[in-house]
């Protein structure tokens, strides 16, 4: 986490510092904070690493189960985009692989087909409004009958 401190700012810490402390005491304050800045730096990447190692211990048993399933979703993709021939994609001119497009592969949906379903018919029921209530007077709510 930054602290963004401006170089005012570092001038204002320094002189209050030199005014607490001192001039004979503040080289040893100084020197003694950049050794703990400089531990609590070795402690967070030994930390960091630990973590590190404990996280591929745990995702390696994984690893070979999720590179299966990854090579079988690009082979059952590149069976897509290959479509209905299954002929190869071959390279253009300029190197680029063409494929043809994806909607080739799928079949349309159209009522006449009976893949596609209408569904229910939906009408909205609104509710009824009563008439408004006459300022200055108090109507409690009463839910419509059921």
């Amino acid at each position: 986490m930054p602290l963004n401190l401006s170089f005012t700012h570092l001038a204002v810490v320094g002189i209050v510092a030199l005014i607490v402390l001192g001039p004979e005491r503040l080289p040893e304050v100084a020197r003694t904070a950049g050794n703990l800045w400089r531990e609590w730096k070795r402690v967070r990447g030994d930390l960091e690493g630990e973590v590190r190692e404990v996280m591929s211990e745990f995702t390696e048993p994984f690893r070979e189960h999720f590179e299966g399933v990854n090579e079988t979703v690009r082979g059952v993709v590149d069976d897509i985009r290959r479509g209905p021939d299954a002929t190869p994609a071959l390279p253009a001119m300029d190197g680029a692989i063409t494929v043809p497009p994806l909607a080739a592969a799928l079949p349309a949906l159209a009522p006449s087909t009976g893949l596609m379903s209408p569904g229910p018919e939906m009408r909205p029921e609104l509710p009824s409004l009563g008439p408004p209530p006459d300022p200055g007077t108090f109507v409690p709510y009463e839910p419509p009958p059921a």
